[in-house]
């Protein structure tokens, strides 16, 4: 009678054992399906977006910008990325791609100098240097008399143009996504239009998966069952059922 109280106690213990675990596997599977909705309704967001001057919707960024810089900003899709031919050749594992366009303001100007006569070959000649950032322009003109042609020699400079590239990761939401963007910094007579802009998932969410992974390898088993041969302390064996909890790797 003992011996069948013992193995029905054991029989439950196990069940309980199993059912903990089957339900702890259910409860992560359910998990990850949330993550992954989450991240599709992010990259849906993402799909739909386009690039926004930051300056002119936060006041705080447009004190810190001040008059010489501007920010264009748009959300990065996160998708897992799939080398072409360019990152073969370049022989290198492909997280992200940026796709941008930039555009510097035209120049539009009106300008005059004092020509001059040479007698020798009545052609007259006139020299313009024009400074407009980030131009700088000479041209040397020459106007002979009628029928030949006016001739320019221009020289063209476009001053070196410095910019900032910077990957944002929001704040974690509960379902672990963080939304990515990415901000492009330049002069304000530079334009900067984002076109298709992705990355990795790995790139945001690694520090999500990481404490995920650290919270399984320390998970808490509720209770551990066992069955065996014990010695006592008298020195007498027996058998004997082990009922306890603790931490477990997974």
């Amino acid at each position: 009678m003992l011996r069948t109280s013992w193995m029905a106690v054991l029989g439950l213990a196990l069940a309980l054992a199993v059912t903990v675990r089957v339900e702890e596997s259910r409860v992560g599977r359910a998990r990850e399906r949330v993550t992954a909705l989450a991240l599709e309704a992010t990259n849906v967001a993402a799909e739909r977006d386009s690039t926004r001057n930051v300056a002119m919707m936060e006041r705080k960024v447009a004190r810190l910008l001040g008059d010489s810089l501007r920010i264009a900003e748009r959300r990065v899709v996160q998708v897992t990325q799939h080398a072409d031919a360019l990152d073969k050749a370049l022989g290198g594992e492909r997280r992200a791609k940026y796709d941008l366009v930039a555009t510097v303001d035209s120049l539009s100007r009106v300008v005059a100098s004092t020509s001059v006569r040479e007698a020798e070959d009545d052609v007259r000649r006139a020299r313009f240097d024009v400074r407009q950032a980030p131009y700088t322009i000479a041209a040397d003109v020459a106007i002979p008399a009628p029928p030949d042609s006016a001739r320019m020699a221009i020289d063209v400079a476009l001053d070196p143009i410095p910019g900032d590239l910077r990957l944002g990761c929001a704040v974690a939401e509960h379902d672990g996504v963080r939304a990515a963007t990415i901000d492009a910094t330049t002069p304000v007579r530079v334009a900067v239009r984002l076109d298709r802009v992705e990355q990795g998932r790995e790139i945001c969410t690694s520090t999500i998966t990481e404490s995920n992974r650290a919270h399984r390898l320390l998970a808490f088993t509720p209770l551990t069952a066992g069955f065996g041969r014990t010695l006592s302390l008298d020195g007498r064996w027996s058998w004997a059922l082990f009922l306890g909890g603790g931490f477990s790797s997974w």
